[in-house]
């Protein structure tokens, strides 16, 4: 299973290093049972995050280091996907309120027929119900081939299939669904 583990999984495992985050990025960065990736914006967002501050604690830039190199394998360059719009789609404003396959097929072209089937049902890239700060997530997810994006963000990325096979699910629904919660 390719997984696509978004800034909150990192997020939370970092402040508990115990928890189901931690285990599922353990399980990525071995490659036997998951094989997991992020983004560069990921990556960047969650060191802001961790600096500025998760849960009331600001880290450290050497305990976020540390972080990153335990988990090396998924920072590796060959496996750290670039995405291919940022957090922002202020100069493609007309992919707002579009479909999130649509808007995704217009950002990679990837495989049209799947990403633009349903498009009445699938979200749309608007504020309240799937965030454009989401979109870089999900067209890596598709041009990389992802079968899961892995995020604890329930309010911008619900749990289900979003654009074409790839679906969303919380890291503890995956933990449990892998055995490891």
């Amino acid at each position: 299973m390719l997984v696509c583990f978004d800034a909150t999984v990192l997020c939370g495992a970092l402040r508990r290093p115990t928890g189901p985050n931690f285990r599922l990025l353990e399980l990525a960065a071995e490659g036997v049972v998951v094989e997991g990736f992020t983004t560069e914006v990921v990556g960047m967002e969650f060191v802001r995050n961790a600096l500025e501050g998760l849960g009331g604690v600001q880290y450290e830039i050497a305990v976020v280091e540390e972080f990153l190199d335990a988990f090396g394998a998924l920072f590796d360059p060959d496996r750290v996907a670039t995405s291919p719009v940022g957090r922002s789609l202020t100069n493609q404003t007309w992919l707002h309120n579009r479909p999130i396959g649509e808007v995704v097929y217009h950002l990679t072209g990837k495989t049209r027929a799947d990403l633009l089937a349903d498009l009445p049902t699938q979200l749309r890239v608007v504020s309240g119900e799937f965030d454009a700060y989401d979109v870089h997530l999900v067209a890596a997810a598709v041009a990389r081939g992802a079968d899961v994006i892995c995020s604890a963000n329930r309010r911008h990325l619900p749990e289900g299939r979003l654009a074409g096979n790839v679906h969303v699910i919380g890291p503890g629904r995956l933990a449990v669904d892998l055995g490891v919660a």
